[in-house]
């Protein structure tokens, strides 16, 4: 397992009359290198359970695994855990804290105890990974910038560590079409050639099922299903009573589908719906 968890149990006010389960009993893991999108509506526990994969929540029960070992509580261990398994947050907001864009990438480095000029050395390539330009908005301060070039810093602060795994919570939330366009465009770099293990939590699966490997379905703190993308949107009726909208490629493939056109529902990308309804066409004329 390179990173998962087993029997994973999530309880908050444990031993109060207030307590409340937010996961119960997830097993799950998905392989190095692999993009998976975690999903599920409102509440479904998806903020709760990327907290436990780099140790900012202790599971109630059950365990979490990175890399072939267990997370246990030891305080040295999970700080080397957090430079390899990066979260960021929903909103960029959260994580900051510098006066400027500069000092924000570099506090991470700083913190490891690396000199000036390596310092500067990760701030530069973490800066050309997320494709900021880096004369123009380093010396800003972080709350002056867009969203979009929020998201970015944000992600360049994360990967200034280096991180093996990158975790993100709602990215596209409050980003217009071009910034969501160019936040994927990313993530999908990042995956693709530096190589890095993408976990995306999300609701929204327009555009971005496009990316993903995997698909990990929570609801009311339950596993619901796992699997590789192409299996998981092929039972789109069990994901619409969850509330969950299919993207809408896999949409129109489904209606397609229900009215006797011979092509498959396990679509979600536009140029291989192309395909499909064109290869449709194609038989039905023979």
């Amino acid at each position: 397992m390179y990173i998962g968890t087993s029997k994973l149990t999530h309880t908050y006010w444990p031993g109060t009359p207030f307590a409340a389960d937010a996961l119960k009993n997830i097993s799950f893991s998905v392989g190095q290198g692999t993009f998976t999108l975690l999903i599920g509506p409102s509440g479904s526990g998806k903020t709760t359970l990327i907290q436990h994969l780099n140790g900012l929540l202790k599971p109630s029960a059950g365990e979490v695994y990175f890399d072939g070992k267990k997370i246990g509580p030891d305080k040295a261990a999970l700080l080397a855990l957090r430079r390899r398994v990066g979260l960021v947050f929903q909103m960029p907001e959260d994580q900051f804290f510098s006066e400027t864009v500069f000092d924000e990438i570099a506090y991470a480095p700083r913190n490891l105890g690396l000199d000036e000029k390596k310092v500067e050395e990760r701030v530069n390539r973490a800066v050309a990974q997320v494709g900021l330009e880096r004369s123009r908005l380093l010396d800003r301060h972080p709350f002056q910038l867009s969203a979009g070039q929020k998201r970015r810093v944000a992600i360049a602060s994360v990967l200034s560590l280096e991180p093996e795994v990158l975790i993100l919570d709602e990215p596209a939330a409050g980003l217009d079409p071009e910034g969501k366009g160019n936040l994927l465009n990313l993530l999908s770099s990042l995956n693709r050639a530096g190589k890095i293990t993408i976990m995306v939590s999300t609701h929204h699966l327009d555009e971005i099922a496009a990316l993903a490997d995997n698909l990990v379905v929570l609801n009311e703190g339950g596993l619901v299903m796992s699997g590789k993308t192409k299996e998981i949107l092929a039972r789109g009726a069990e994901l619409k009573e969850l509330g969950l909208a299919l993207p809408q490629v896999t949409g129109i493939m489904h209606e397609l589908a229900a009215r006797g056109l011979p092509v498959s529902t396990d679509i979600y990308s536009l140029s291989a719906a192309c395909d499909e309804i064109l290869q449709a066409k194609r038989a039905d004329q023979r």
